[in-house]
């Protein structure tokens, strides 16, 4: 994902983890800052050992993007990244078919 300030004055962000959602998104760069027209490619992975089905909406969102303004680092704006995920893991075995003779080794 590319983050890009279309502002007239540089800025900062950083994202917000909800704390559920830390074991299985990194993000990197989490904090930075942008001059006025400079862009940056975000790195969102995911990441997990078990069957997970996440859909967020604006309510439910895992992951915040923060903009700050100013020396003070003043919270501008806060925006909902919206994630679906669906891991789902398949299970299989194989075996000889029954009756199967190698003949004498």
């Amino acid at each position: 994902m590319f983050l890009k300030n279309q502002g007239q004055y540089p800025i900062k962000y950083d994202f917000t983890i909800r704390k559920k959602a830390q074991e299985i998104f990194t993000i990197e760069p989490m904090v930075g800052r942008l001059l006025k027209d400079e862009e940056i490619n975000i790195v969102v992975r995911f990441l997990t050992m078990k069957e997970t089905k996440i859909k967020t909406n604006k309510s439910t969102a895992e992951i915040f993007l923060n903009i700050l303004e100013g020396d003070q680092n003043v919270k501008h704006q806060q925006i909902p990244i919206l994630v679906n995920v669906n891991a789902v893991y398949s299970k299989y075995s194989l075996a000889p078919l029954k009756n199967l003779n190698f003949g004498p080794m």
